[in-house]
Order: C-alpha cells, then sequence, then structure tokens
C-alpha cells in the first residue's frame, strides 16, 4: 500500500515538474545559432518567437523595419521579453501581463492599467524604455541608469521609467 501512494506522490510530481518556468541552463544560448527553431537568443536564454518569427504575443509585428516592432496587447498573464534590436509597444490590462524584460538593446514602451496589470518590469539593460503605471498596476520597476542617474522623473530609483532623461535613458 505504501509503495502505492509512493509510486502515486512520483508521478504527480512528475506531471507538476511540467509546469514550472524558469531558465534553464538548456536554453542558455549566445547567438540565435545555438537555439532550437521557433526560439531566438535574447539576453543568453533561447526565447520563444510566433511561427511569424515574431515574439510570442505580439499582436502585430513587423520584421523588415529598423528597429523591428513589435504590439503587445495583454499576455493573457504569461511573462513577456522583448528582444535585442526591437521596438516592443506593450500595453496592460487588469491581470493581462506577467513580468516584462526587455532584453539589452531594446526599446519599451509599456502602459499598465488596472489593477495588477503588469507584474515586475525589468528594463535595466533596455537602450530605451518608458514605463506608465496607473493606479497600483505594476509590480518592481528596475529602469536603465547610469552611476547615480537613474531613468525616472526625479533621478531616483522607484518610479514608472521615462527615456527623457537622455544618457544611458535613451542610447537607442
Amino acid at each position: 500500500m505504501k509503495a502505492r501512494y509512493l509510486l502515486a506522490g512520483g508521478a504527480l510530481l512528475a506531471v507538476m515538474s511540467c509546469f514550472v518556468d524558469r531558465k534553464s541552463d538548456s536554453l542558455a544560448c549566445k547567438t540565435t545559432a545555438d537555439c532550437a527553431s521557433g526560439r531566438t537568443c535574447s539576453d543568453g536564454y533561447c526565447i520563444e518567437q510566433s511561427s511569424s518569427g515574431c515574439p510570442a504575443h505580439c499582436a502585430t509585428c513587423d520584421t523588415t523595419t529598423t528597429p523591428k516592432t513589435c504590439i503587445v496587447s495583454d499576455t493573457g498573464g504569461d511573462d513577456f521579453t522583448c528582444p535585442s534590436g526591437y521596438k516592443c509597444l506593450v500595453n496592460c490590462t487588469a491581470n493581462g501581463c506577467g513580468d516584462i524584460t526587455c532584453a539589452s538593446d531594446s526599446q519599451c514602451n509599456i502602459l499598465c492599467n488596472g489593477d495588477s496589470a503588469c507584474g515586475s518590469i525589468q528594463c535595466s539593460n533596455a537602450c530605451a524604455c518608458d514605463v506608465t503605471c496607473n493606479g497600483g498596476s505594476c509590480g518592481t520597476i528596475h529602469c536603465p541608469h547610469q552611476g547615480g542617474n537613474f531613468c525616472t522623473p526625479d533621478q531616483t530609483d522607484g518610479p514608472a521609467c521615462t527615456s527623457a532623461a537622455g544618457g544611458r535613458c535613451n542610447s537607442c
């Protein structure tokens, strides 16, 4: 009887492991050539692309422009990464998006509107990042900065990001 419970518990753990979402060494990369088909290398990890070659969750995308553009309207609560070389316009409503990451050399314009619209926002390595959070709609925000010069309206770490501050705040 005890063996049956151990076997059932092991099977349950195996199934549950399929739902864990974390970075894995098996997804590490230096270039997109290191990634499986349908993925692109961004910030050292292979991330999913749609069948059009655009990042997952892009409602519309143009890969013929420089920078490439991606427009996102909610992600169904999933995390989203704007890959290097992209300009991403992200609009999230209540509980619409998970964590948002803007990779190095990406440009992001993020609007979070509604309760828990966005999770944490990581723009530290982006070449430009503008974040607007309305009414408790964002988790922790990490803006680009150069030394003690933060890309925030009041030049301190904490408020939403603005690329208008110049310098590292808009180096695209």
